[in-house]
């Protein structure tokens, strides 16, 4: 008997009854699961604050009456009473300079041929491309393939009638080509090598 109640306090005194320590393995392993749930941090962005403000603005839209302004200007040599443009042009930049243009964009072109004659040209743009660009400066060159494109349909009548467009008709589009740009305090212009327009994106 004096046995056995020797062996009872011996293995009483091998139980721990305090709590555990609130640095032991159990919190350990509940704070790596709980690190783990984190969201990794965004890579910082590098280079100029031109660069940094397009990236950041990200997406991008086209202002469309600045657009039509611009359109406005370079039909030279006809008499253009109106200009409207419907839908959205979108640009999506990310920190690896991605570039994607996506462009619903249709324009609607009357003038006044004379004679009794007016001319109404719609130009539809439908879309995306997509591809990769290397910066120097203020400039953006395309760099390897890049997907989809931007396709341009138009269609002219003369007083309600199908016909042929007394001039060219320019075809605004941006895609794989190189560009300059400048971007500051949220606005980005884009302008492609031989294009007379300046997209404006806010």
């Amino acid at each position: 008997m004096v046995m056995a109640g020797l062996a009872m306090v011996a293995l009483g005194g091998c139980r721990n009854d305090e709590p555990a320590a609130a640095g032991g393995p159990e919190a350990a392993g509940a704070a790596a699961a709980a690190g783990g749930t984190e969201a990794a941090p965004s890579p910082e962005l590098t280079g100029s604050a031109e660069l940094r403000c397009l990236i950041e603005g990200s997406p991008w839209h086209v202002s469309k009456p600045d657009l039509e302004t611009q359109l406005q200007g370079v039909m030279r040599g006809i008499d253009v009473t109106g200009v409207h443009m419907t839908g959205d042009q979108t640009l999506t930049v990310t920190p690896v300079l991605k570039a994607t243009f996506t462009d619903g964009i249709t324009t609607t072109i009357t003038a006044d041929l004379g004679g009794g004659m007016t001319m109404r040209v719609t130009q539809k743009h439908t879309g995306t491309a997509s591809g990769g660009w290397q910066v120097d400066g203020n400039t953006l060159t395309p760099q390897g393939a890049w997907t989809g494109g931007i396709k341009i349909d138009n269609k002219v009548t003369i007083n309600g009638r199908s016909a042929n467009a007394p001039i060219a008709v320019p075809e605004n589009s941006l895609g794989d080509v190189p560009m300059t740009y400048t971007c500051v305090d949220g606005v980005l212009n884009l302008q492609a090598q031989g294009s007379p327009f300046i997209y404006q994106f806010r």
